[in-house]
């Protein structure tokens, strides 16, 4: 993965070569049937992040890293703070496009801290995320550097709750929150234009300040 550039924002499209559960940097690999997952021909691997387990994959899933440079004006030295601004710029960009669900809104709060949410992303709620209702619609996790922050955020286009649900050791310990799914006549519209609204979110930002 690239350095930060210190003084300037990039945003990334991600798009996965395979089907991945990814773990959050402090999630063990005896969480997953490491066998099931290979006859499934899902790879199992470890991000830098915090948080819980997300599935990512290349057609079912929307994911976009943007990454702030600690001398860029875009930049928030609180953590919390980072994680609300991006939040804001995904919601608005969503809105943009016609895109954003009804009862959208942004969780400004404590994170949840239930064990479902600790163990699957999409089953709990963290500061700046998108929510409709009580489902997530867009996940974010955050990695800061001396030279700056690199926030991921993803929205499903089909939920993946029974797929990693399947590959667990141990069952869930509840009943898992499932995520929010926006509609399929928007998924080709967030496929060919988002990262260009976002990106549009993000400038518009910098100018106003």
């Amino acid at each position: 993965m690239t350095p930060i550039r210190r003084d300037g924002v990039r945003l990334v499209r991600c798009i996965p070569e395979s089907t991945a559960l990814v773990l959050g940097s402090r999630q063990s690999e005896h969480l997953i049937d490491l066998e099931r997952a290979a006859q499934r021909n899902i790879e199992v691997v470890r991000r830098r992040s915090g948080g819980g387990i997300v599935l990512v994959d290349p057609h079912r899933s929307l994911w976009i890293d943007i990454e702030i440079g600690g001398d860029d004006p875009r930049y928030v030295a609180e953590p919390l703070g980072m994680m609300e601004q991006v939040g804001r710029w995904w919601l608005a960009a969503l809105t943009s496009l016609d895109c954003a669900l009804p009862r959208i809104r942004q969780f400004v709060g404590q994170t949840g801290s239930d064990a479902n949410g600790e163990l699957v992303c999409f089953a709990g709620s963290s500061h700046g995320e998108l929510m409709v209702e009580q489902s997530k619609l867009v996940g974010l996790s955050q990695r800061r550097t001396s030279d700056g922050a690199r926030v991921q955020g993803q929205l499903h286009f089909i939920d993946p709750t029974d797929e990693i649900l399947a590959l667990l050791v141990e069952e869930a310990p509840g009943l898992l929150r499932r995520p929010a799914i926006v509609d399929e006549q928007v998924r080709d519209v967030l496929n060919d234009r988002f990262l260009d609204a976002l990106t549009s979110v993000v400038g518009a930002s910098f100018s106003g300040r």
